[in-house]
């Protein structure tokens, strides 16, 4: 479609919104982001519930980045559009969805990052089992140990280098490197051992780097550009070593390393959770005992992955997220009652 199609196409979507009585229309990369965004607009919005409008922007039913841009000279108060962010303004200049008005996007890498909080799968942890589970300082070691490949791969894309390592650093590697499968994790106190294979593999990654630039161009890289290109992050995006994953590619994060670390981490809390019941009802009869157990394997059979998806909503309900409550905060500005 040209301009004028697009320009059409947007205007269409307004008016068939007001058709189906909603009030605002909004534009998403793809089908299951929907629920964050109508969350997130509806928490600073509660008169637009049940007033949202998610159109598919695409006659191949197809969305994605690319296409909603075609919709950013189009957009108002009537139409908006919210993305992932995928960490782009950080390593591209002018990019397209930044500081625009009715344009919103993650902050964090995507969507997915927002599941991976440590607050919200504790609380994940305690509506399941009763029983919580220390994440920050389990994430914040990993983030410290990936720490080193996530300033270097940034630095790449930003230098314009990421092509030239295309077959050493990609999001399937960055997958493999956060892969929980084939850790020893056998208890909750096992997390030197994820974080060591972590470590491991992200090291394998940068010496791989290294062996393609050089000796003499990474020492230059880690000595002198890197420290400032960590200051610059963190003074103007607030973006912290301890904090990377929420920066890391949110697939990897989501799928190969929170999703089923939660498995494991439920398994080992319910056998926790029915010893202590165990303990505490041991002056009782076995009858007793074998029914509270069974009213807990009830109570604690809910579906993880569901779980998981929903779980944005905490972070969304409170206030201890900064960059939700950066979208937040434009949301309330541009969208004011």
């Amino acid at each position: 479609m040209n301009e004028k199609n697009f320009a059409e196409a947007a205007a269409k979507m307004v008016t068939d919104a007001f058709a189906l009585k909603c009030d605002l229309s909004v534009l998403v990369e793809d089908i299951y982001d929907i629920s964050f965004w109508r969350y997130i607009i509806e928490s600073v919005r509660p008169d637009l519930k049940d007033k949202l409008d998610f159109p598919v922007p695409c006659s191949k039913g197809t969305r994605g980045k690319d296409i909603l841009k075609k919709y950013k000279d189009f957009i108002s108060d009537k139409l908006i559009i919210c993305i992932d962010s995928d960490c782009e303004y950080l390593y591209k200049n002018n990019t397209w969805y930044m500081d625009i008005r009715y344009i919103y996007n993650t902050i964090v890498y995507s969507v997915e990052n927002f599941k991976c909080s440590p607050l919200v799968l504790n609380e994940v942890c305690k509506d399941i089992t009763n029983r919580t589970y220390e994440f920050n300082q389990l994430f914040e070691d990993i983030s410290l140990k990936i720490s080193p490949l996530f300033y270097l791969w940034i630095y790449l894309k930003k230098d314009g280098h990421s092509k030239q390592f295309e077959g050493i650093i990609n999001n399937k590697k960055l997958e493999e490197v956060l892969d929980f499968n084939g850790t020893n994790f056998d208890n909750l106190n096992d997390n030197v051992n994820l974080c060591q294979a972590i470590e491991h593999r992200s090291n394998t990654i940068i010496e791989a780097i290294k062996a393609e630039m050089g000796e003499s161009w990474y020492e230059l890289v880690i000595a002198e550009i890197i420290p400032d290109f960590k200051r610059e992050l963190n003074e103007q995006y607030e973006i912290d070593e301890r904090d990377v994953l929420q920066f890391f590619y949110g697939h990897a994060v989501l799928e190969k390393l929170v999703e089923p670390l939660m498995k494991k981490v439920i398994e080992l809390l319910k056998i926790s959770e029915r010893d202590l019941i165990k303990q505490e009802l041991k002056q009782a009869s076995e009858q007793v005992r074998k029914e509270t157990i069974e009213r807990f394997n009830n109570s604690s059979s809910q579906d993880l992955t569901t779980k998981i998806t929903d779980s944005f909503k905490y972070l969304i309900d409170r206030t201890s997220n900064k960059p939700i409550e950066k979208i937040k905060q434009k949301l309330k500005q541009e969208l004011s009652t």
